[in-house]
C-alpha cells in the first residue's frame, strides 16, 4: 500500500438503504419526467433530499442544506449545501402540489411492479396538522390540484386558536403502505372528503374492484350509495344513532360469539383474551346518484366487546361518582356561602350534572322547610340507567361485502386493521415531524404534505418487506439486551441503520468511497430489505465507490 494512502471513516447512517428504495420506485425519475422545472438542480433530486431529511432527521427548510452536508447526502448527490437553500426548496414544494396525483399514480405502479402490495383493499382516515405563523391565502380557483387552506378548525389535540390543515391518508390493507392522500382545508368536514378521495383513488390505482375501509364518518347515505352505484365495496364503522340504540335491545338476545381476538393477545390463554359477540341485520338505502336512483342492500352488524363494556362501565361509574361528590359538597354547605337560595342551589346541582353526560342518570329532590333549611336527596333513575347500560360495549359496522364470502369474524378482523392508518399518522407526527410547519404559503404546505406521504411510502415499503421476509419470526438486535422484536417498524429499522459508515480512501490524488462492513444486525436488515450489501451506493447511480 502506498505510504501516502490515507483512510478516513465517516458515519453516514441509513441513506444507502433508503436511496436504494428511491431508485426502486423511481422517485426522482418519475418527478423529473412528469413535472416541468427550470432549476439548475433537478426537481427529483431536491425531492429525494427532502424525503431523506424527513426519514432521517427532519429539519426546517433553511437547515436542510446544512444537515445534508453533515449527513453526506450532498456527497451522494454531488451537491453543495449552498445549492440546497430554503428558497430553492420552497419553490420545489410549490411546483409539486399541482402534479401530485400523477406522481402518486406512477409511484404506486412502480411499487406494485417491485413489491406487489395489495391495492384492492384501501384504508382511509383523516388527521389534522397544526400550523404556526401567517400564510398568504389566495383563491384556489383554476388550480390543477387542491391546495389546503390553513384555517381555524376542530383540532385533534384540543388546542384552541391554532390554524391547521388536514391530511386524508390512504394506505393498503396489506402492510399499511401509503398510496394516496387528500389535503382538505383546515375546517373541512371529514364526511365530505370521502367522495373526493374516492375520485382520487380511481385516478391513482389500477382499474379493478376496490374495498374502501374507513371509520364512522363514511356512514353517510350519499357516500355509501355512491360507492354502491359504482360497483364498489365498503366497510366502515356505523354511527350508533338513537334509532340504532333503540333497535339494539331487540337484537341483543341474538348475539353470538365471534372467533376473533386482537393480534396483540395471540399469546394469551383463551380465557384472558377479549371476548366478542355479534349479530347482524339487513339495511336498505335508496337515493339519487348522478341523476339516477341508486339502491343499496347492506349488512348492519352490532358488535359487543367485553373489554369495551368494562371500560365504558368504569367510565360511567367514575363520572357519576364525581357528580355525586359534587352533590355531597353542596349538601354539606346548604344554607351557607353562596348556597342560601333555591335558585343558587339548583344552579350548582345542574352545573354538576352538566359536567358529564352521565349526569342525566341522577335525579335529585330539593326541599326547603318552614324554618328555611334545605333538604337534598338524590338517586339514580332506574330507567335511565338501564337505557344507558344497554349499548355499553357495543359498536356498529356496516358493509356490502357478501356474507357468503365474508363471515362476521372476517369482517371484524378486516375492520380492526384500520389501526394501520393510525400507525402511519403516529409516524407522521413523531419521527417525520410534520409539525410545527413554518412555511410561506398553502402551496408549500401542499408540497410538503406530498413529501411526507412519499417518505411514509418508503418507510411503509421497508417495514412491509422486512416483516414479509421474517414470516412471523422475530428480529433481534433492535432492542437492548437482545430482546426480540416481533413486528419491526419502519422507524426502528432506519434507526438500526444509523451507524452505517463509509471508508474514504485518499490515494495518489484520487478519492474513493466504500461502504464499511455493517454489523450483524445491519447486515441482517439489509438482506431482509432485499438489498445486496455489496451494491449499496455511496454515490448516486454508482456502485462500489
Amino acid at each position: 500500500m502506498d505510504a501516502h494512502t490515507r483512510f478516513q471513516t465517516r458515519i453516514v447512517g441509513a441513506p444507502p438503504a433508503i436511496t436504494h428504495y428511491f431508485e426502486t420506485i423511481g422517485l426522482a425519475a418519475t418527478i423529473d419526467g412528469l413535472v416541468p422545472w427550470e432549476g439548475d438542480v433537478p426537481l427529483g433530486t431536491l425531492v429525494e433530499v427532502l424525503v431523506a431529511n424527513r426519514l432521517l432527521h427532519p429539519k426546517a427548510l433553511f437547515r436542510v442544506g446544512q444537515w445534508s452536508e453533515a449527513a453526506a447526502v450532498t456527497d451522494y448527490y454531488g451537491l453543495t449545501a449552498g445549492r440546497l437553500n430554503d428558497d430553492r426548496l420552497g419553490r420545489a414544494l410549490e411546483r409539486l402540489a399541482a402534479h401530485a396525483p400523477d406522481i402518486q399514480a406512477a409511484l404506486v405502479l412502480k411499487a406494485i411492479e417491485h413489491f406487489d402490495p395489495d391495492v384492492t383493499r384501501v384504508r382511509y382516515d383523516l388527521t389534522t396538522v397544526e400550523l404556526y405563523g401567517a400564510y398568504e391565502v389566495e383563491s384556489a380557483e383554476g388550480q390543477a390540484a387542491p391546495t389546503p387552506m390553513p384555517t381555524y378548525g376542530r383540532t385533534k389535540s384540543g388546542r384552541k386558536h391554532v390554524k391547521q390543515v388536514q391530511l386524508g391518508l390512504d394506505v393498503t390493507g396489506d402492510g399499511g403502505v401509503p398510496v394516496g392522500h387528500l389535503p382538505p382545508d383546515g375546517n373541512a368536514g371529514e364526511v365530505t372528503s370521502h367522495l373526493d378521495n374516492l375520485k382520487l383513488l380511481a385516478r391513482t390505482l389500477p382499474k379493478g374492484k376496490l374495498l374502501y375501509i374507513a371509520d364512522t364518518k363514511l356512514d353517510a347515505p350519499k357516500t355509501l350509495l355512491a360507492i354502491a352505484a359504482r360497483k364498489g365495496q365498503f366497510l366502515c364503522g356505523g354511527a350508533l344513532s338513537p334509532q340504532l340504540q333503540q333497535r339494539y335491545p331487540g337484537q341483543r338476545g341474538e348475539l353470538k360469539p365471534v372467533d376473533y381476538h386482537p393480534e396483540s393477545q395471540a399469546r394469551r390463554p383463551a380465557e384472558e383474551r377479549d371476548q366478542y359477540k355479534a349479530v347482524e341485520a339487513a339495511e336498505h338505502l335508496e337515493g339519487p346518484v348522478d341523476g339516477k336512483v341508486a339502491r343499496l342492500d347492506s349488512r348492519l352488524i352490532f358488535v359487543w366487546s367485553r373489554s369495551k363494556a368494562r371500560q365504558e362501565a368504569t367510565t360511567r361509574e367514575r363520572h357519576t361518582a364525581k357528580v355525586v361528590a359534587e352533590f355531597e359538597a353542596v349538601q354539606r354547605n346548604l344554607g351557607r356561602y353562596s348556597l342560601k337560595t333555591t335558585e343558587a342551589v339548583v344552579r350548582r346541582l345542574e352545573a354538576a350534572k352538566g359536567k358529564y353526560a352521565e349526569g342525566a342518570l341522577l335525579d335529585y329532590r330539593l326541599v326547603q322547610g318552614p324554618d328555611g333549611r334545605f333538604l337534598l336527596t338524590w338517586q339514580f333513575d332506574p330507567g335511565a340507567l338501564e337505557r344507558w347500560q344497554h349499548p355499553e360495549g357495543v359498536y356498529v359496522l356496516k358493509t356490502n361485502l357478501p356474507g357468503q364470502t365474508h363471515a362476521l369474524a372476517e369482517v371484524l378482523r378486516t375492520y380492526k386493521g384500520q389501526s394501520q392508518v393510525e400507525r402511519r399518522f403516529h409516524h407522521l407526527k413523531g419521527p417525520l415531524a410534520v409539525a410545527p410547519m413554518f412555511l410561506k404559503n398553502p402551496e408549500r404546505i401542499a408540497g410538503l404534505l406530498c413529501v411526507l406521504v412519499w417518505a411514509l411510502m418508503v418507510l411503509g415499503l421497508m417495514e412491509r418487506q422486512v416483516r414479509r421476509e421474517l414470516k412471523g419470526a422475530p428480529l433481534y438486535g433492535l432492542y437492548p439486551e437482545g430482546r426480540p422484536s416481533p413486528a419491526p417498524t419502519g422507524p426502528s429499522l432506519v434507526q438500526a441503520l444509523s451507524g452505517l459508515s463509509i471508508v474514504i480512501v485518499h490515494q495518489g490524488g484520487k478519492v474513493a468511497r466504500r461502504l464499511a462492513q455493517p454489523d450483524s444486525t445491519q447486515r441482517r436488515i439489509i438482506n431482509l430489505l432485499g438489498i445486496n450489501s455489496e451494491r449499496l451506493q455511496t454515490f448516486k447511480r454508482r456502485c462500489g465507490t
